[in-house]
This record gives structure tokens, sequence and C-alpha cells, in this order.
């Protein structure tokens, strides 16, 4: 599917970001750049078929999200960091994927709930101020994808409850993620 053909899909073409809106924005552009990183790290675990699989097509998802944030984020006001974002994202697709593919799925669903809760705290403001509808439809679509992959990955992992490793793990990426949010609104 071409880039326009994208855009087109999550209704991003011709929607305007507000001016106070870009930091959010580049946060998303930051975080679905570290997204699309953390499946090619995976990727690299090319011996499990099972995470092979996942991350191609989390891949797929991914790399449309970020079409359409390089679209709604003019590239002066993107990230200074994105390289630090791509190594970061690498890594963290990398060793997870590397433990095994439990430990990988339980990863996904931590990254994931984190970009839910993310991206519902931006659906929710544009809602109540009745601000860029279009940026509301746009994000909408995105936090869908997400919690589909967050759902996948809690599906494949085979068990609702976390062991001790892995709840410290998921607070670690949601501290984690929350700093780089933090981080990507400024810089």
């Amino acid at each position: 599917m071409n880039k326009i053909n994208i855009i087109n899909n999550y209704k991003a073409y011709k929607v305007i970001v507000p001016k106070n809106r870009m930091p959010w924005m580049r946060s998303n552009h930051a975080g679905e750049t570290g997204a699309v990183w953390i499946c090619i790290g995976a990727r690299c675990v090319f011996w499990n078929k099972s995470i092979r699989n996942m991350s191609r097509d989390h891949y797929k998802t991914e790399k449309n999200h970020l079409i359409v944030m390089k679209y709604l984020v003019p590239s002066m006001k993107r990230s200074k960091l994105l390289i630090l974002w791509r190594i970061l994202g690498f890594f963290l697709g990398f060793i997870s994927a590397f433990v095994g593919f439990k430990f990988f799925c339980s990863t996904i669903e931590s990254v994931e709930t984190f970009v839910e809760k993310h991206y519902k705290e931006q659906i929710e403001f544009l809602y109540d101020s009745s601000t860029s509808y279009g940026l509301l439809q746009v994000l909408t679509i995105c936090c869908n994808d997400e919690i589909d992959h967050q759902m996948e990955a809690l599906k494949a992992r085979g068990s609702s409850l976390q062991n001790n490793y892995e709840k410290i793990w998921s607070c670690v990426i949601a501290k984690g993620s929350s700093v780089a949010v933090n981080i990507s609104r400024f810089i």
C-alpha cells in the first residue's frame, strides 16, 4: 500500500495539528519510531518463528502509524532524539525476543498498554475540548490498532497473570515510556 492510501485509510489527509498539540504529536512520532524499531530488533531473533511472525505483522501496522505521524508532524517539529528512540526500541525488541516468546509477548502487552493510555489521554482531551475532530479520528484509529496488538500479545502469552519478573519488566517499560514521552514532547 502506498503512503497516500495509508494516510487516507487513517483519515489523516488534510488534518492540521493545532500548534498547542504539536508536543503531543512529537511524542507520538517518537513513540511510533521506537515501535517500528522494537519490531526490527525482535526480528533479529530469526530462529523463533512465533516472534518472527508477530513482529512482522506488528511492524506493518507500526510502520503505517509512523507514515501517518510523519505526514502530520513536519520534520523540523520532530524529536531531535530519534536516533536514541531507534536504538532503545531496537534493544527492547531484541532483548525481550531473545529471552523468549512469552517474555516478548509480555513486553508488547506492556508497551501497548502504555500507548493505549497515552493515546486515550489525547483523544479525551480533543473530545472534551471539541478541537480537531480530524486529529481525534486519526488517534482513535491508531489507538484501536495498538489495543489489537495488546490483546494479541496477551492471548499469545497464554496467561492473564504476569509472574514477578514480568511485573517488574512491565513497570520498567511503563516508567521508561513515560520518561521518553516527557522528553520527546520538548526535544
